[in-house]
Formats: C-alpha cells, sequence, structure tokens
C-alpha cells in the first residue's frame, strides 16, 4: 500500500528548521497558523480500565484463535464484552413453572448445545489469555415473559412506538413485571451453568441489551422498571451463590434517556452495580449522564461505552470505511474518553451474523472471509488509541485551539510516558504541541500515524525543544505520539 505525502517539520531551535518529507502530493500551506496543542500532565482525570470489544462467542472455532491473539496482543483489548447466544429467548416453555425452583436438567441441556459450546470454549480461550470476559445478553425474551399492557413509553425509543411486534417472534416487546422472577431465573440460570459446569471465570454480568430499542435489541423495560428487575435478578445471584457478580448496566441505544438515575436512588441495588454502560453511533454528549452519576452518592462507579462504532454496514466502499467507521467512529471514543468514560469497546470485534439482527453483519474490526481473518482499515484506527494507552493510564489535561483537531491525553506511570491521541479532520496542516515551562518534557514523540495510505505506521520522532514540538499533519488522520518523560512526574 502506498504511503501518504506527509511533510513533518520539527522545531530544532529558534533559527532552524529541518524538513522531513515523506513522497507526497499534498501542498504545504506553511504560511497557514498552526493548530496549538497544550498537555499539562498535572491536570488529571479517571484512570482508563482499557478498550476492547463485543464478541459474539457463538460462531468460536479454533481458526479464530489467531484473530484473537491479534485482537489482544497487536490491537491491544482487554476487554471482551461476551455474548453467549445472541438472543435471550432459549427457555422456549417454562422450565417447571416455578421460578423459586431452578430446573437444572432443563437448563443444562440448553447450555450444553453447539452455541452455547462454542461460547464456552472462547470464554475459556481468553482465561487462557489472561482475561475475564464479562458476559453479556441481547435480543428478544421468549413470548411466554412478554406482555403488551404497558402504556405508550415516556422517553425516547430508537426505533419508534410503531414496532409493536416482533418483526420474527411476532410477539409484543414489553417485559412482564410478573416475570421479572421467571426472567432472573433464566439469565442466573446461564451464568451458574458457565461458572460451576463451564468453568469460565467472569465477575461481570450485563443482563439487557438497548431495551430503548425494543424489539430487536432487547425486550421493551422503561427506565423506572429497570431498578425492579435488577433488584430481582440482583436477588437471584446471592440466592445462587453468585454475589460476586456485579452488574454492568444499562447498555442504553439513546444517550438521552434517564436509566441511570433511578438505578442510582436504589442503594441496596448499587451494591452489586459495577459499571454504567451507554453505546454512541451519533454524536450525543455523554456529559449529561456523567455530570448525574457525579452528582450522586455514588460519584466513583465506573461509566464505559459499552459500544461505540457507526451502523451503515452494508456500504462497505472505501469512503465509508475511513469517513464513518474509522475517522467519526475514533471522534466518538475520544469524546466519551474526553467527557469521562473510562473504558470503549467498539461494535463490533469480527463480521459474523447476529441472530438478533437475523442477517450477517459487517461491524467488524476483523474481516471474516471463509473463516480467514484480515484487519480493516477501522482496525488500525482503533490501534491508534488501544495499543498505546494501556489499563491503567491516567487521562491528563489538553486542550485544543482548533475545532478540527480532537485530542486526548494519558500518563502511563509504569512506563514513565505521555501519550498523546489525536484526531484532525481539515484545518491546518501544522501542530505545534506545548507542555507547561514546570513540566519535565520529553525529549522527542514518536509519531504512529493512520491516513487512507497508512495504516497505525511509526513515521517519525518529532524533536522538543523548550517544551515545543512542532509537525504537519495531513488533511485527515488519526494519529499518536508517544514521548518518555526526562523523569518521573
Amino acid at each position: 500500500m502506498g504511503r501518504t505525502n506527509l511533510r513533518f517539520v520539527l522545531l530544532i531551535s529558534s533559527g532552524l528548521i529541518l524538513e522531513l518529507v515523506i513522497a507526497t502530493g499534498c501542498p504545504l500551506a506553511a504560511q497557514e497558523p498552526a493548530a496549538h496543542v497544550a498537555v499539562n500532565p498535572q491536570e488529571r482525570f479517571q484512570i482508563m480500565d482499557g478498550f476492547g470489544v463485543n464478541f459474539n462467542g457463538t460462531y468460536f472455532r479454533d481458526d479464530q484463535k489467531r484473530m484473537v491473539d491479534m485482537l489482544i496482543d497487536d490491537l491491544g483489548a482487554t476487554l471482551f464484552r461476551l455474548d453467549p447466544y445472541g438472543l435471550t429467548n432459549w427457555e422456549t416453555l417454562n422450565d417447571n413453572n416455578d421460578p423459586n425452583l431452578r430446573n437444572g436438567e432443563y437448563y443444562n441441556d440448553r447450555y450444553s448445545i453447539p452455541a452455547f459450546e462454542a461460547s464456552w470454549a472462547a470464554a475459556r480461550y481468553l482465561n487462557a489469555r489472561g482475561l475475564r470476559p464479562f458476559m453479556t445478553l441481547s435480543g428478544t425474551v421468549p413470548n411466554w415473559m412478554l406482555d403488551d399492557k404497558a402504556p405508550p413509553p415516556k422517553h425516547h425509543v430508537c426505533k419508534g412506538e410503531s414496532l409493536l411486534r416482533h418483526p420474527l417472534t411476532g410477539g409484543p416487546p414489553h417485559l412482564n413485571p410478573a416475570m421479572y422472577e421467571e426472567f432472573a431465573e433464566e439469565v442466573v440460570s446461564m451464568l451458574v451453568y458457565a461458572r460451576t459446569k463451564a468453568r469460565i471465570d467472569f465477575d461481570l454480568f450485563s443482563p439487557f441489551n438497548e431495551t430503548d430499542c425494543y424489539p430487536v435489541e432487547g425486550p421493551r423495560i422503561d427506565p423506572e422498571e429497570a431498578p425492579k428487575v435488577l433488584e430481582v435478578i440482583e436477588q437471584r445471584l446471592r440466592k445462587e451463590g453468585l454475589g460476586d457478580i456485579r452488574l454492568v448496566v444499562a447498555d442504553q441505544a439513546d444517550m438521552a434517556n434517564d436509566y441511570a438515575g433511578p438505578i442510582l436512588q436504589d442503594a441496596e441495588l448499587m451494591k452489586q452495580v459495577a459499571v454504567f454502560s451507554f453505546h454512541s453511533y451519533g454524536n450525543a454528549s455523554l456529559t449529561p449522564q456523567v455530570e448525574r452519576v457525579r452528582r450522586s452518592k455514588h460519584p466513583g462507579i465506573k461509566i464505559w461505552l459499552t459500544e461505540y462504532g457507526d451502523l451503515n454496514d452494508l456500504d462497505r466502499s472505501l469512503d465509508n470505511e475511513w469517513e464513518n467507521f474509522s475517522l467519526r467512529a475514533t471522534g466518538r471514543a475520544l469524546r466519551a474518553i474526553n467527557e469521562g468514560a473510562s473504558a470503549a469497546l467498539y461494535w463490533d470485534a469480527y463480521d459474523n451474523y447476529h441472530e438478533h439482527d437475523a442477517r450477517l453483519t459487517f461491524y467488524g474490526l476483523v474481516q471474516n472471509a471463509d473463516h480467514l481473518y484480515s484487519p480493516k482499515k477501522r482496525y488500525y484506527a482503533a490501534r491508534q488509541l488501544y495499543h498505546f494507552v494501556r489499563p491503567g493510564a491516567q487521562r491528563i489535561g489538553a486542550t485544543s485551539d482548533s475545532a478540527n483537531l480532537l485530542i486526548s491525553a494519558f500518563r502511563d506511570a509504569p512506563s514513565n510516558s505521555l501519550i498523546v491521541v489525536g484526531l484532525k479532520q481539515g484545518g491546518p496542516p501544522r501542530v505545534s504541541i506545548t507542555l507547561p515551562s514546570s513540566s519535565e518534557a520529553p525529549a522527542s514523540w514518536d509519531l504512529f500515524m493512520t491516513t487512507r495510505n497508512l495504516d497505525c505506521q511509526e513515521v517519525d520522532r518529532v524533536a522538543v525543544r523548550k517544551g515545543v514540538a512542532e509537525f504537519d499533519l495531513p488533511d485527515e488522520a488519526i494519529f499518536t505520539l508517544v514521548g518518555t518523560l526526562a523523569k518521573p512526574q
């Protein structure tokens, strides 16, 4: 693949400029003012929990182990949101009409079918790689758990209120409150099997997905209903001896909906909540949700972006791959991080058939061509963040004076380094990065870049003089600067 036309200008001293030109046809607008970025290591925010992917476990096979290794070792993924079935309707008929008495034989038979067995194998492989997957559920629940008696929703519904019946089952989408205990029995029985029979090591569980995007993504559960459902699940977890498993909630589709508020008011339930989780495929801000949590009695609860990416997966053009799945998706992750998220997970790991979508999907970072797996451009865009910002790194202050330049910065104590991840879409080609005069600035920055023609390649070492580094970027780029500090901060 050809190299992008780039010209870097390194500030060596006030009177000497060294130019490095890499085969390009992009003109350099030397007279245009630079975009200025200020990084402040003394201004510190959230500790990062890591980055990762959503993973459909139902098609796991030995052929995928090398792909998983690549996601871990090369991409830098440390979080795998594992969906073991793709739907939540496996209890087609009630196991025994008594939610307080689990029919172990019935459930053991269900969880030993090929789809679940593949997911257990995927989870065990992640365990073998030193990672704990967190279990999540999606899609419709059994028809017998649903009702059509709920009033019209008062909150936003992403697919509109006209979808009154599930397109595949014909059933109504609302989870019947009279069935909360049956629902808890079903979903917790899966965790019991995963822990005791399949021998999976995990400690996080997301019991429902996008219940404001029913009927396909999950059953309708309104914000005021969510704590009641979760309370029953929490009680069932403790009854089954799984009180150490903590909840990730509420994986909502619409950032404007307030699922967190009612949950935060339930003091007993909050003892079981580990993460508030949100999804982003648009331009909505995470800030109102972060402020809601920070103002509550539980300000330390983690906030994760458990899904981000783009939705037009059927447009497989190079322009869509770059503009939407790479540039815009990266912007969603960086904005969420700057607003307070401590983790971001791409939707999704690899191209596969999704049961709740009922079609072959192409959302993956990795292309699946008859079980031959290869990274897409979006993979390298995500790598600019995932590979360099490791769990435990702390977000630090970073500002840009250009609306065309989105910046996040981090301090990684174990490596004694600063990392700056940026997204450029237009604006001046030259970028100037400064640190406070009191900081021990890196002597140089290693520059990595993904463009239309580059795939997360190291392109230069940018010298720093008196806390200032200058370099030029193409019109559109995702870039990472890594600098080792002169002494520990």
